[in-house]
């Protein structure tokens, strides 16, 4: 792909991104994401064959980019007891990263709760199915990253005490700092202990119960 269809891609799919966020997807129209790309139609049917498969785009660049983040996290030792400062830095990004996709995080949530019999696209956030190479999948398993013998536990303790706190956390901060009339700062220390009593203590008990076995 040359240089100026692959601009005029990104253009689209930024466009989109703001598009959506702003009207809604079920309300958005191709015509306005024309506009604010400032290409004609036509060009958008080109690159995507419809207004689903550009929000399925999307989703689908921001779930390859946070499960590369996450999985860079693992492999520089974030699941250790004593994470080095590389794997906290890691993390960092991980977090900003989602922070900065907050509006299509915001639509995310809207599809995967209106999603009927289909499959919510968060969950995806967990399920790394064809995002990362199987290879790579394997070996952070045995650093603690969906271990197959846990595989079931592991996906859901992930995703309602870590994935889906830390969402809502993103999603709501504003509100909530208005509401209750704490400060950002306030906040952020109070979801911190929280995460810590809550997902991290899960993460220590099941390298406790690792250390067990192996020790048997």
């Amino acid at each position: 792909m040359s240089m100026e269809r692959e601009n005029n891609r990104v253009r689209i799919l930024q466009a989109a991104e703001r598009i959506f966020a702003e009207k809604g997807y079920d309300a958005a129209r191709i015509d306005q994401i024309a506009a604010d790309a400032g290409v004609n139609k036509a060009l958008i049917y080109y690159y995507f064959k419809n207004k689903r498969a550009l929000l399925e785009e999307l989703f689908e660049g921001f779930f390859r980019e946070s499960a590369a983040l996450l999985v860079s996290y693992v492999q520089h030792g974030g699941l250790d007891p004593s994470p080095t400062p590389e794997a906290d830095r890691i993390f960092d990004d991980y977090f900003s990263y989602f922070e900065a996709k907050r509006d299509l995080l915001r639509i995310m949530l809207m599809e995967s709760l209106k999603s009927g019999k289909n499959t919510p696209p968060l969950f995806k956030l967990v399920d790394f199915g064809g995002l990362i190479d199987e290879d790579i999948v394997s070996d952070v398993r045995d650093s603690g990253l969906y271990p197959s013998e846990t595989m079931n536990l592991t996906m859901v303790a992930e995703f309602f005490t870590g994935v889906i706190p830390m969402l809502c956390y993103i999603l709501f901060q504003d509100s909530w700092v208005r509401h209750f009339d704490v400060s950002r700062e306030q906040l952020k220390d109070y979801f911190n202990k929280a995460m810590e009593m809550t997902h991290e203590a899960y993460h220590r008990t099941m390298r406790e119960q690792w250390a067990e076995e192996e020790g048997k």
